[in-house]
């Protein structure tokens, strides 16, 4: 493997001088017979690894898997402005996930709008889509709510489903207050839904 330290650049110059102008360079324990000439290659050789050190960093900073640093922000700015900035402590490789799921985001689809509100309240919500009997469940007797797969009236997990209402569906947040759901959560639920889809949201207490 080729020796791109300071002393490696040295020797590789030092073996383009003419023969018999200046001693050999001395062998691992030997003294050396040129000092002065050693350091002056010396010092073009700290040049020289000084720059191979900056090709080899410059290379890695080409490819945001390999990025880091400031090269890493300004990446983030170039493809998204102030939209997408590193938080404060955030290390280079959290940013970097965040930067691809940006660059490559997954759309359309229910874990899509699942991962949004868990993203934004911090833990998981409930989506109830009227089409879904897994959502609804299915309507039994009050005596025996499970046979079949169905509730009874007045089991929590039943809901009136509708096969009227397709590409709608139900988002309960549980953010521990009824307030209106904040504005930027809603931007991101609908950024990641179909065109012609209706989320109807909603904050809850809990999830009870």
């Amino acid at each position: 493997m080729v020796d791109v330290t300071q002393n490696g650049f040295a020797l590789r110059i030092r073996k383009l001088l003419p023969g018999g102008w200046f001693p050999m360079p001395p062998a691992t324990g030997e003294t050396e017979q040129a000092p002065v000439l050693n350091a002056l290659l010396q010092g073009f050789g700290s040049v020289f690894a000084w720059i191979w050190a900056m090709l080899a960093g410059t290379a890695d900073q080409t490819r945001l898997a390999t990025m880091t640093g400031a090269f890493l922000d300004m990446f983030a700015s170039d493809f998204f402005g102030t939209l997408l900035t590193r938080n404060t402590g955030e290390s280079d490789d959290a940013f970097r996930i965040r930067i691809e799921e940006a660059l490559f985001p997954s759309l359309g689809t229910r874990p899509d709008v699942v991962n949004v509100i868990a993203d934004e309240v911090g833990t998981a919500g409930r989506v109830i889509e009227p089409r879904n009997a897994s959502d609804c469940k299915g309507l039994g007797s009050m005596s025996a709510p499970a046979i079949g797969g169905g509730y009874g009236y007045g089991v929590a997990a039943l809901r009136y489903g509708s096969r009227g209402t397709p590409f709608q569906l139900f988002a309960q947040l549980p953010t521990g207050d009824t307030n209106q759901p904040a504005i930027q959560t809603l931007d991101r639920i609908e950024n990641v839904m179909p065109a012609g889809t209706i989320a109807w949201v909603q904050d809850v207490e809990n999830l009870g």
